[in-house]
């Protein structure tokens, strides 16, 4: 029997039959509303919303800027040590440095940090070396 009953499908119930179903039922005429008018004096408002704020885009800096700064503080530290001796103002110009390359090439900036190393060392000559603007490049020549 339910393989008889699984090949043939339910007759559809025709509207007639499906009223004298004697379950609970509700149903509304067609509605159609009265035309309808605001009188003069009464105005829709709908709130605007805000413009959104302008983002502005980021300032884009040339290369060729940056290892021109880059350079000019190499220099004012060679300069330092040239005039004043390696023992001029160490801790200062490595804080500078540090902080320059951490900015300028993020973490492997810090490996300027070897020019105190060297000062503290006994090797303050080698704190001439033109640290930054090598860090600078690396980190240029790597990311294009």
């Amino acid at each position: 029997m339910a393989d008889e009953d699984a090949g043939r499908s339910r007759p559809r119930e025709s509207p007639r039959e499906r009223d004298d179903d004697p379950g609970f039922r509700f149903s509304l005429p067609p509605i159609s509303l009265p035309e309808m008018q605001l009188p003069e004096r009464i105005r829709l408002v709908f709130p605007v919303p805000d413009p959104p704020e302008k983002v502005s885009r980021p300032t884009r800096v040339k290369v060729s800027w940056v290892l021109l700064v880059v350079v000019l503080v190499d220099v004012a530290d060679a300069l330092a040590v040239g005039l004043g001796g390696p023992a001029t103002l160490p801790w200062v110009r490595a804080a500078v440095g540090v902080l320059l390359s951490a900015v300028l090439v993020g973490g492997p900036g810090l490996l300027y940090a070897w020019e105190l190393l060297a000062i503290l060392g006994g090797f303050g000559t080698l704190s001439v070396a033109p640290t930054l603007t090598v860090l600078v490049l690396a980190r240029i020549v790597l990311s294009s």
